[in-house]
């Protein structure tokens, strides 16, 4: 066998032991990203509060949208210094500016002991917008 065939033979069985093949298992490597990876797979409760339902809080928006993964990558609000992955009905974002909101925390499937996987049980409407200033 010449150097060029035992080149190619050791570069595929090198490919066939990095992709776990010949009946190993094979390692996932983690991918390198720079994006923050969510608590939890479930959309969390509002950060910093209660569990409860009908709690009202006051919270503030940053102004910008960041990249985050939850089922998928998407852009989050950043909602009082943590990653959101919700949506607050009645609550129109415009990137660049900060908020001051009133939102109050309801249960998306009461009496439900079981939810839709990825998906959180606690939806978030807007009370009062409290305050918008150039962020």
């Amino acid at each position: 066998m010449g150097m060029r065939a035992a080149a190619i033979v050791i570069i595929a069985l090198l490919g066939v032991m990095l992709a776990g093949g010949c009946g190993g298992s094979a390692v996932p490597t983690p991918m390198l990203t720079n994006t923050p990876a969510p608590a939890a797979t479930e959309m969390p409760a509002l950060p910093g509060g209660s569990d409860g339902d009908g709690v009202v809080r006051e919270v503030t928006v940053g102004p910008e949208l960041v990249a985050c993964e939850g089922p998928f990558p998407q852009q989050c609000m950043v909602v009082d210094g943590e990653l959101f992955y919700g949506v607050i009905e009645g609550f129109e974002y415009e990137a660049g500016y900060r908020y001051r909101l009133l939102i109050e925390q309801y249960d998306r499937f009461p009496g439900q002991t079981e939810i839709p996987q990825d998906t959180g049980r606690y939806g978030y409407r807007l009370v009062e917008l409290l305050g918008k200033e150039r962020g």
